[in-house]
């Protein structure tokens, strides 16, 4: 759950906090649980949400993109497993210095393994917007993996 928030906020000790409150969270509204076997699931939805409530409460402004911009976005070549394995180190070192409406989305999901609607939900955007963030972000980080 740490490294969840962590993705999200990027600074340790506002990771901890928000942890630290999620949990307080779950454990206040435990009673609220009806099926047990979902705590996991339930205890990241409330740490996501707390990160990202986190996030936009100590950001500039997000960007709203129209369905149009899609088309602006140049196309990329496919990345060979191998190769990204092999740059992992730049990548995360990539990712980490994106701004954080690109870090957020790309962050939710390739490791929380979310789509597009429910970031979209999370994050009160568009679908496509997301998709926009998304394929800049990973634009972005393949440019500067690639420059290295």
């Amino acid at each position: 759950m740490y490294h969840t928030c962590l993705r999200v906020v990027l600074h340790a000790a506002d990771a901890e906090d928000i942890l630290q409150d999620a949990f307080m969270e779950a454990f206040m509204n435990l009673g609220k649980l009806k099926n047990t076997e979902a705590f996991g699931g339930w205890l990241k939805r409330i740490v996501l949400n707390k990160s990202i409530n986190h996030v936009k409460r100590n950001r500039q402004s997000w960007l709203e993109m129209e369905e149009a911009d899609l088309a602006d976005i140049p196309g990329e070549q496919s990345t060979s497993e191998l190769e990204f394995a092999e740059k992992l180190e730049a990548v995360m070192e990539a990712l980490n210095g994106l701004p954080e409406k690109y870090r957020i989305v790309i962050n939710l999901y390739v490791f929380e393994q979310m789509n597009f609607e429910k970031i979209a939900t999370l994050m009160e955007l568009t679908s496509s917007t997301v998709r926009v963030q998304y394929m800049r972000g990973r634009q972005k980080i393949l440019n500067r993996v690639r420059n290295k």
